[in-house]
């Protein structure tokens, strides 16, 4: 059967040699309003205004897919196959493990079938509230009764197709070892960074990658490779199920289509502020805390900033210092009521209690009393398990008892936030583990708490790296490197501001160009009392912090501050800060690097940029007056549209250059004095 080809196959016909992908300039496919899905004997395509995919049918077999790029006019051929599968099988004659691969390739089980998605106004997660299309495929296997289906997902508008294939063993486990979703010739590609688990872009236009932190996203030799490894074997019945996507971005608009069009529609939670207190530094230091203490802090900060300030403090973090070690987390004695008192207090001021625990058992002596005691008086067989690393979570008993443990602090003591501590161990398997490493374990860990309480915010920290996939799983990963150190010039606290900046850089940005910064656990604003050198301010330079702290527009906003240590300014100060910052939350969501290296005392900062406005926050981290130039086209991004002029007002009293006025196209020239934080708002002007 000769499969009917639309009029863009053919002139890709005379652009493209085989399997390759050369993106050329052409006419493509007219605009629809919304999804939508088309199927015949010869090809089964799946569209809307941004782009199409067409899946090439030839006498019941895939062999060919192919994309148009509405948005740039861009033909793609993405090769012959949907997915690839390899691992092991018993050979029937010998009995003997055997590698095999199987891909698209085999016979399709069913005639495609298209689909709609229905949006729902509540959603949590931003995608579920946009109507879309599907487009399924059904493969039929071999005799070893396994089943694999294709299916494609594409909302109304967006930039972007998710692509999820579905494995599921039907005749005893299935032994999968990597599962390829991406695998093409490309021009123009690169691999957006150096870390796991980062997307691959083509042409500054096109994103591609398989939607996993541990993911394989790759070009080498000029060829483009998406897939996930996995060291455990597809349990019988049981769906194992890999997904990617690919998406396009008009000229110059790459990062915020990634992060913004894509990241934030998909993840879990969509970007917003989360204000926070933690006890580390302050009543808790490798030391134990009790009830009373607790309470007072959640008194404070609610009196000051909820009471009379107006504040939203969304979540009262308890780190390190509410369990006794002794003991596997279970409570210290001076936790008579768990946090049953301490929530019902949160709660009169609108916020909830949050919780540290550590999958890896925590850090220093309380970590070693926690392993130390962990397993004492156990039989053989029932011990918790561990590794190098300390606990693992992946051993079926450890999970357990912290799975039990998570969603009792959810059903007892009303959590709203965990911040979980210390995952490691990603190349070893526990005996019977059901996860192929400790980070397997913590994302199946997380998606059942959230079905426990959807609204949950999941801090993921020590352990993580810059992949943009977390936010499937999580809201907020961290920083990199030490709580906090210092470095550069000034005093302790400039030389804190410098260290805490440099890692966002160094951790993050230089790794990860995509990867969004807005979604960072970076310790924002330390003055407590057993923070070594944080707990006084002779400089003055608090506001400095506060300021760059909020501006910078992470909504992981942390205040690690004892309540005693400031003045009725210093509380202003947050206040102020912490109002604008929500206020602004609709443009800080765009938030990206610009500047220097802070390691290297360059001036840097952060710019985002929404229709309402544009925000920019510079800080000089030298002891030396430095100047700073560029446009702010460059600066904010601006995308075709845009405004040409704009006004500069700041939050927090800081005087623009000339009469405030600025071009778009036209360099702005800031001088910043030695330490000086600036923040402006960039309002347009007609």
């Amino acid at each position: 059967m000769k499969p009917f080809r639309p009029f863009w196959f053919v002139a890709l016909a005379f652009a493209l040699s085989p399997l390759s992908l050369h993106a050329a300039p052409a006419e493509a496919p007219a605009a629809v309003s919304s999804s939508e899905s088309a199927i015949t004997d010869s090809r089964a395509v799946i569209a809307n205004d941004k782009l199409s995919l067409t899946v090439v049918l030839d006498e019941g077999r895939v062999t060919g897919v192919r994309l148009a790029d509405k948005v740039n006019g861009r033909l793609y051929d993405l090769g012959t196959k949907l997915f690839e599968f390899s691992g092991e099988e018993t050979d029937d004659e010998y009995g003997k493990p055997q590698e095999f691969t199987r891909s698209s390739s085999c016979w399709i089980a069913s005639k495609p079938v298209a689909g709609k998605i229905e949006a729902k106004a509540d959603a949590r997660r931003l995608a579920d509230r946009v109507a879309g299309q599907t487009l399924e495929i059904r493969f039929a296997w071999d005799a070893s009764g396994n089943e694999v289906v294709w299916r494609a997902e594409l909302r109304d508008g967006a930039p972007y197709l998710r692509q999820t294939v579905t494995f599921t063993p039907h005749m005893g486990n299935g032994d999968i070892k990597q599962i390829k979703l991406l695998d093409f010739s490309a021009d123009n590609a690169r691999t957006q960074g150096t870390v796991q688990g980062v997307p691959v872009t083509i042409n500054d236009s096109l994103f591609c990658g398989v939607e996993h932190p541990m993911a394989e996203n790759s070009v080498k030799d000029g060829r483009v490779t998406g897939l996930l490894a996995r060291k455990t074997k597809v349990a019988n019945h049981k769906n194992l199920v890999v997904s990617s996507i690919v998406g396009v971005a008009a000229p110059g608009q790459l990062r915020r289509t990634f992060q913004l069009g894509y990241v934030n529609i998909e993840r879990v939670r969509p970007y917003e502020p989360f204000l926070n207190y933690n006890t580390w530094y302050d009543i808790g230091y490798f030391s134990r805390y009790d009830e009373k203490a607790a309470l007072d802090v959640v008194r404070a900060y609610g009196e000051e900033l909820v009471k009379k300030r107006g504040v939203k403090v969304d979540s009262f973090l308890f780190d390190d210092g509410w369990d006794d070690p002794a003991t596997l987390w279970q409570f210290n004695k001076g936790m008579p009521n768990e946090f049953k008192e301490v929530r019902k207090l949160a709660e009169s001021y609108g916020a909830s209690p949050g919780v540290w625990f550590s999958p890896w058992g925590g850090y220093g002596p309380p970590k070693d009393a926690r392993i130390a005691a962990a397993n004492t008086g156990l039989e053989k067989g029932k011990e918790y398990e561990t590794n190098e690393t300390g606990f693992a979570l992946s051993g079926k008993n450890y999970y357990k008892l912290f799975r039990d443990m998570c969603l009792r602090m959810i059903r007892d003591n009303g959590i709203n936030h965990f911040k979980f501590d210390g995952t490691g161990d990603a190349g070893k398997v526990q005996p019977g583990s059901d996860f192929g490493s400790d980070f397997e374990a913590v994302i199946a860990l997380i998606a059942d708490l959230r079905k426990e309480r959807p609204d949950l915010y999941i801090n993921l920290t020590t352990g993580t790296w810059a992949s943009p996939f977390w936010f499937g799983t999580a809201d907020s990963i961290w920083r990199g490197n030490y709580d906090h150190e210092f470095i550069g010039t000034g005093t302790h606290r400039q030389q804190w501001i410098t260290f805490r900046d440099a890692n966002i850089y160094k951790n993050n940005v230089a790794v990860s160009p995509l990867f969004p910064i807005n979604s960072l656990m970076v310790h924002g604003v330390i003055y407590a009392k057993h923070a070594r050198w944080l707990n006084e301010d002779p400089g003055n330079n608090l506001p400095e912090e506060i300021w760059s702290g909020f501006a910078y527009g992470t909504q992981m906003e942390e205040l690690y501050v004892t309540p005693s240590l400031l003045s009725q300014e210093n509380w202003d100060t947050i206040a102020a800060a912490a109002k604008w910052a929500r206020g602004n939350s609709a443009t800080l969501v765009d938030t990206h690097w610009i500047g220097g290296d802070p390691a290297k005392l360059e001036t840097y900062g952060w710019a985002s940029w929404s229709k309402e406005k544009g925000i920019l926050c510079l800080r000089n981290p030298s002891d030396r007056e430095q100047h700073f130039s560029a446009t702010p086209a460059s600066l904010f991004e601006l995308p075709a549209g845009a405004a040409g002029s704009y006004k500069l007002v700041s939050p927090k009293g800081d005087t623009a250059p000339g009469d405030g006025t600025i071009a778009a196209d036209k360099p702005l020239a800031i001088t910043l004095k030695p330490f000086q934080v600036l923040v402006f708002e960039a309002l347009p002007q007609k």
